[in-house]
């Protein structure tokens, strides 16, 4: 049964710059927090672990060097401890949860995020389809079996993007398709220092594209976005930079914004730090899909169709025990179809068959 009424927040937070356990352990801070208020649902921003790479704009790619190598060091595998230490709380305070990161995964980086079940379940594991400029020297593009935004969950249907996904319209036409009803949309940190880009204004990302998606879905949208210290901008200068000027940097762009497009709660100042919370009503989606449901009547799929290709394209294909060719799904070689506590089950077992082998050992 659907819930349909609940809290939901949105972070506006700085991350943990390139470190990874200190990260991990402000997410689990805001889960619990989250939590703690009565929270159903909490959405983290773009690659919040460990912090955008903000240090790949304004400087040259040689200068980045350090710093990206220091950042590769602090990303975030999906089967690792640190996940399940988050995952672990989710199902501690029973919410879901939209992580964004820095996901590695064998050499290669990617824009990632998963949506954790209040059991500590990974339901969805997606990757950014395609990055933004100087993004391409850090990250590599999600492949076919992890881009679908849309999970059907007990509080709805949840959907996730991240940042410029929100101004690719076939990327929200596959989202809009699967009539999602609450949608994470993950930013980073969007106004940053010395970057100079014709949409670098304060009000771009959310205020004008991500209440623009709220419309265009009929959907909630919990609109996340990090924050940046003066601290926070030495971290990411490269050391032969020469001196650096610290601007002002207004950065309180987290929304959660109704169906109809309008605020849910009041925009906080730009140095709030911390959580926007609202009352969640999926009821209030009705009207705007009454007046313009594109996943239904208020399209022409006779005129207008989509194509999506949700299948991997494999570097290597294996031939199987019937002649055809062998296949898997990112999430299987990922181990994200096991369940939260069985790491720590194939770990008790192997220490019990060493413990009993030394038994043996020792009576022989």
């Amino acid at each position: 049964m659907t819930i349909t009424k609940y809290k939901a927040a949105a972070v506006q937070a700085e991350p943990g710059w390139f470190d990874l356990d200190a990260s991990v352990q402000k997410t689990i801070n805001l889960i619990n927090e989250a939590g703690q208020k009565g929270c159903k649902l909490i959405g983290f921003p773009e690659t919040w672990i460990p912090g955008y790479p903000m240090f790949v704009w304004p400087y040259t790619y040689e200068q980045t060097l350090p710093l990206l190598k220091a950042y590769r060091e602090n990303a975030l595998a999906v089967d690792s401890e640190q996940m399940r230490r988050i995952r672990r709380a989710a199902r501690d305070n029973d919410i879901f949860v939209s992580l964004g990161f820095s996901e590695i995964d064998h050499a290669t980086l990617y824009m990632a995020q998963v949506l954790i079940s209040p059991a500590g379940d990974v339901i969805n594991h997606r990757r950014k389809l395609k990055h933004t400029h100087m993004e391409k020297l850090v990250f590599g593009d999600g492949s076919g079996d992890t881009f679908m935004p849309v999970t059907e969950t007990s509080i709805g249907r949840l959907g996730q993007l991240c940042c410029w996904e929100h101004i690719n319209p076939f990327a929200k036409a596959l989202s809009v398709s699967q009539g999602e009803q609450v949608h994470v949309a993950a930013w980073p940190l969007y106004r940053m220092p010395h970057r100079q880009m014709l949409t670098n204004h304060p009000a771009w990302a959310s205020d004008i594209a991500t209440l623009e998606y709220s419309i265009e879905a009929g959907a909630w949208v919990i609109a996340s976005f990090q924050r940046i210290s003066a601290e926070g901008i030495l971290k990411n200068t490269p050391a032969d930079a020469g001196p650096v000027t610290i601007p002002p940097m207004p950065t309180g762009d987290a929304r959660i914004f109704r169906p109809n497009g309008s605020l849910a709660v009041p925009k906080q100042d730009d140095d709030f730090d911390g959580l926007l919370i609202a009352e969640i009503d999926l009821n209030e989606t009705h009207l705007m899909k009454a007046h313009a449901d594109f996943a239904g009547h208020y399209m022409r799929p006779d005129l207008i169709r989509l194509l999506v290709d949700t299948s991997r394209k494999e570097l290597i294909t294996e031939v199987d025990n019937e002649g055809g060719i062998k296949s898997y799904t990112t999430a299987r070689r990922l181990g994200l179809g096991r369940p939260l506590d069985a790491h720590n089950l194939e770990k008790g077992t192997n220490l019990a068959a060493v413990s009993r082998s030394s038994t043996e050992n020792n009576s022989k």
